[in-house]
């Protein structure tokens, strides 16, 4: 009795103890919500089975103390474990996507005859990614010195146009091969396996070409408050003709309708320590509490001919001058509905530059050929010869004569012809006359990247406060080079502009006086955590 008693007086403590718990969700956001949710939309669990659909008796959902030979359950789950993943993309792995929609708010039918943009009010579905440059899943969304990627994916009756922007307006090259440069310089050490600041900042001493790319990425504008206020830039000059064959060259940008707002290098530290993922957790809660972010969708079209332009209008690693453009809006991007599946639509989703739509024509510069052959060699490696059919990528319609292959294959074109030119009713090409076909050629003149680098300092930067902002970043980014690169790096800049050298030299001369950065977990103080306090 005396027992019986006691085990009452402890369960009535313990039944106390947890009715006194704070129940508050002030913390609970969707993103941790997700699986409570779900547990109340599913009332009843459904029928585990195995891939073949053969329903899992209890006795083979745990193995310990039993055969693992006649397991088939427990067989398939390890095989299919050890298998599952994929390479990653070798840049912009990490990433969130969202789907939404485009609706035309402007008649821009004198520009192209692209049926996504015929009339107003046309509505077409999307998928959007939004990723972060050389950071590996599980890295900080907010890494400084980065590029980040904004790309979208249209399923128009046309087939799929793919959009893949950039969040400054400017490229890092011009050259094709600079593409393997880039990676290899901007990766990671192949000794140390650490990320390099040493090649990075030869790189760009050897090259002011992606000088222009690392000051818009070292400012301000290349650490948005979130993807919700980033812009994306597509970046290439694409060729547009209307269905009078009338051809315009247009950069078109996915503007972001919240005012742009950064953050320091100080607030991205902080983020980094409790919440590297806080850019993608921010947009996926926003969509999920209805808090919709929309984008402009609009181009820049060329005034004038290109017989009468004075600069080159295909170089992306530049931007057009002030006056030589008319910004034209388009419409309205609204992201509306979170993934239902990562992996299948977020991993799956393969954007290539190539896909374009009647009415757009290809960009004209060496650096797109070098990307459509670089995006389309990396699908077939991540995803297989069949990438198109997987269901984030599939168009509305396609007609191939590709076939069989690695799953999926959907009906595989059926019983249809399988080659080009039969007399039994195979597929067909279409023609388009009012296409055009022109031949051009792009010239290299290195003063124009330092004018370039000028303008970006003295009309982009036009406050002391930028300019400052600017440096102080150049100097902490550059304060583990070897001097002869800082020496570099100023002669660089001095040919840019005088005061941007005079306070790079000021600032780092600053910088090596006042700062000593840990090399080891010893030389750490754990009362001065921050190594640039007095900067």
């Amino acid at each position: 009795m005396a027992c019986i008693e006691t085990l009452v007086i402890v369960i009535l403590s313990v039944s106390a103890r947890v009715t006194s718990l704070n129940t508050s969700d002030a913390n609970v956001d969707p993103v941790t919500a997700q699986l409570p949710d779900y547990k109340m939309r599913t009332p009843i669990p459904g029928v585990l089975t195995t891939s073949a659909g053969r329903p899992v008796d209890v006795s083979e959902a745990r193995t310990l103390g039993r055969s693992l030979a006649t397991n088939l359950f427990a067989l398939e789950a390890i095989k299919h474990a050890v298998s599952e993943r994929r390479p990653d993309r070798p840049v912009f792995a990490k990433a969130i996507a969202a789907k939404g929609v485009f609706e035309v708010k402007h008649d821009v039918t004198r520009y192209t005859k692209a049926k996504l943009f015929e009339h107003v009010g046309k509505v077409t579905p999307l998928i959007a990614r939004f990723s972060t440059s050389q950071i590996q899943k599980g890295g900080n969304d907010a890494a400084p010195y980065t590029a980040r990627g904004l790309s979208m994916k249209f399923y128009t009756e046309e087939g799929n146009l793919d959009l893949l922007g950039f969040n400054v307006p400017v490229y890092f090259y011009r050259e094709p091969i600079g593409f393997v440069e880039l990676l290899h310089a901007l990766g990671l050490n192949p000794q140390t396996n650490l990320l390099d600041i040493s090649a990075t900042v030869d790189m760009a001493t050897l090259s002011p070409v992606m000088l222009h790319m690392l000051l818009w990425s070292l400012s301000e504008r290349g650490l948005p408050r979130g993807f919700r206020r980033m812009s994306g830039h597509p970046l290439h000059t694409y060729e547009l003709y209307n269905d009078q064959g009338e051809v315009f060259y247009a950069r078109f940008r996915f503007q972001a309708d919240l005012p742009y707002e950064s953050i320091s290098l100080e607030q991205a530290a902080a983020l980094n320590a409790y919440d590297p993922d806080l850019f993608i957790r921010d947009l996926y809660n926003s969509i999920e509490r209805q808090n919709y972010p929309t984008w402009t969708f609009e181009m820049d079209v060329l005034n004038d001919d290109l017989d009468q332009v004075t600069f080159d209008p295909f170089d992306l690693t530049k931007i057009w001058p002030n006056g030589t453009f008319t910004t034209v809006q388009i419409g309205t991007i609204t992201l509306n509905r979170n993934v239902d599946n990562a992996f299948a639509e977020n991993e799956d989703l393969a954007l290539y530059p190539g896909n374009l739509v009647p009415g757009i024509n290809p960009p004209h510069d060496q650096v797109f050929a070098a990307r459509m052959y670089a995006y389309f060699d990396s699908q077939m490696n991540r995803l297989g010869s069949n990438y198109n059919k997987i269901e984030v990528n599939r168009p509305l319609y396609a007609r191939t004569f590709t076939r069989d292959g690695a799953p999926p294959l959907r009906d595989n074109e059926g019983d249809r012809v399988n080659y080009y030119g039969s007399s039994f009713h195979g597929a067909r090409p279409v023609h388009d006359p009012d296409k055009p076909d022109r031949v051009f050629k792009t010239n290299e003149v290195e003063e124009a990247d330092y004018e370039a680098c000028r303008r970006f300092y003295n009309e982009v930067m036009a406050t002391d406060a930028q300019k400052n902002r600017l440096v102080k970043n150049m100097v902490l980014t550059t304060l583990r080079a070897h001097h002869s690169l800082q020496l570099r790096l100023l002669e660089l800049l001095s040919r840019v502009d005088a005061d941007f050298a005079k306070r790079y030299e000021v600032t780092l001369d600053l910088a090596k006086a006042k700062v000593r950065l840990p090399q080891t977990v010893d030389d750490v103080d754990p009362n001065r955590l921050n190594p640039y306090a007095d900067l």
